[in-house]
């Protein structure tokens, strides 16, 4: 019996000391859980951390933040749904004003007028050929050119708040931005509109008056196209991303499902749609704009004299 017990004592040391590894090195066999009163979860409950909340914002160059981020910058301007703007309010007011650049604006001028236009057609009736007159109106350009407004507008801008509904006083933009933050809304969007702050019917009054003493006396219009002049960050969330998809705007055109899906859509991101916007100054006056283009708008201004019927 002592011999039975020395054996099976010593085969026990083995096994819990010693076990052969895969390269014939011995390594510690794992010992036996110990027994408690309190019975072990069978899934863990640790949580990876969020690899958000190690970065901060203000800490990183103009170029590690963008490089950390998903974006885009399209004709209409930058936006973006990338998660750590929409989890992180400082890095969202810091993309708001980095991404604040000024608009691209031109102006475009078009001189055209209207003249009658005869048409005939040759129709065959009962054996007989039927020539019939039409006079319809038409529009003519006659000449069409732009001029960009872009350099003489300062390059940096500045981000104000709306007023609230409730005090009528200017809102905090960062209670904005961290309301949008802490919104569980999938659908939520925050945009930014960039206005260049310019007497715009004084230049109109001022281009034509250098057309018509150029000689030209039909209609003139005036307008100012503007690129790169809004700011947008969308949710991150699966059913924002789908939503979006092309091929949801597709199957929701051919199905009506639009005249559903559109209006939630609306109501969804309106909150945030007008909250910030940020004005842009520009650093001459229309007279002056005019005056240093004065030479350049009569060399466009290219027309055959027609009478008009």
């Amino acid at each position: 019996d002592e011999a039975g017990e020395g054996s099976t004592s010593a085969s026990n040391r083995r096994e819990n000391v010693e076990q052969a590894g895969p390269f014939g090195n011995r390594v510690p066999k794992p010992s036996a859980p110990q027994q408690s009163g309190e019975s072990q979860p069978l899934i863990s409950s640790y949580l990876p951390p969020d690899p958000y909340a190690a970065r901060d914002a203000d800490a990183l160059s103009s170029r590690d933040f963008f490089g950390s981020l998903e974006y885009k910058r399209t004709s209409k301007g930058y936006s973006s749904s990338d998660r750590w703007l929409n989890s992180d309010a400082r890095a969202l007011l810091r993309f708001l004003n980095e991404c604040n650049e000024r608009p691209r604006v031109t102006i475009e001028v078009v001189g055209s007028h209207d003249e009658n236009r005869v048409t005939d057609s040759v129709r065959t009736e009962n054996g007989q050929v039927r020539r019939d007159t039409q006079t319809r109106r038409e529009t003519v350009v006659d000449f069409k050119f732009t001029m960009e407004l872009t350099p003489f507008i300062h390059e940096k801008g500045s981000l104000y708040a709306a007023r609230s509904p409730v005090t009528n006083q200017p809102m905090d933009i960062r209670d904005i931005v961290q309301s949008y933050v802490d919104s569980d809304n999938a659908l939520k969007e925050i945009r930014v509109a960039k206005k260049a702050i310019w007497d715009y019917d004084a230049v109109r009054r001022e281009i034509a008056r250098v057309v018509r003493e150029a000689g030209y006396p039909h209609n003139v219009l005036v307008t100012f196209p503007m690129a790169q002049d809004c700011i947008k960050v969308k949710s991150n969330a699966m059913v924002s991303r789908v939503w979006r998809h092309p091929i949801t705007s597709f199957l929701c055109c051919i199905s009506c499902a639009c005249l559903v899906g559109w209006p939630i859509e609306r109501a969804a991101t309106s909150k945030w749609r007008n909250m910030i916007a940020s004005d842009f100054v520009v650093m001459l006056s229309p007279q002056d704009y005019v005056n240093r283009h004065a030479d350049f708008i009569r060399s466009q201004i290219t027309w055959s004299p027609t009478s008009l019927n």
